[in-house]
């Protein structure tokens, strides 16, 4: 039988959440917004937003020994569900022939971002 237990990764940010969670083989990453080297939410458009929060999952997949082809689910919250083909255009430059099954919705944001991602990955423990 399979080791099932939970290892918890630790949030650099204030709020009561853990960055990440391992359950067996799987990465289930909280949901990320644009923030800069401080912290604070990153403001700009769509395009520099869906960058930034795309290379902090991709940095954190890294550190946690996986990487953006290893996603199965991604869910994404968009300020406006009019920004969703720029949003793609960024999206698709990082999911490039790896694309995880996903999930888009139109929400209001905390700290007023236009973009929210969470992933669940699919990464077998060593």
């Amino acid at each position: 039988m399979r080791n099932t237990q939970l290892t918890r990764f630790s949030s650099p940010l204030t709020a009561p959440l853990s960055k990440a969670v391992r359950a067996g083989d799987f990465l289930f990453l909280s949901g990320q917004t644009p923030k800069d080297e401080k912290l604070q939410p990153l403001r700009g458009d769509i395009e520099v937003q869906t960058r930034n929060v795309l290379e902090t999952i991709s940095g954190t997949l890294a550190e946690l020994g996986s990487d953006l082809t290893q996603v199965v689910r991604a869910t994404e919250w968009l300020s406006d569900i009019q920004l969703m083909g720029r949003f793609n255009s960024v999206y698709a430059e990082f999911f490039k022939g790896a694309l995880p099954v996903r999930s888009t919705v139109e929400a209001k944001l905390s700290q007023s971002v236009d973009v929210e991602i969470e992933v669940t990955v699919f990464s077998p423990a060593k």
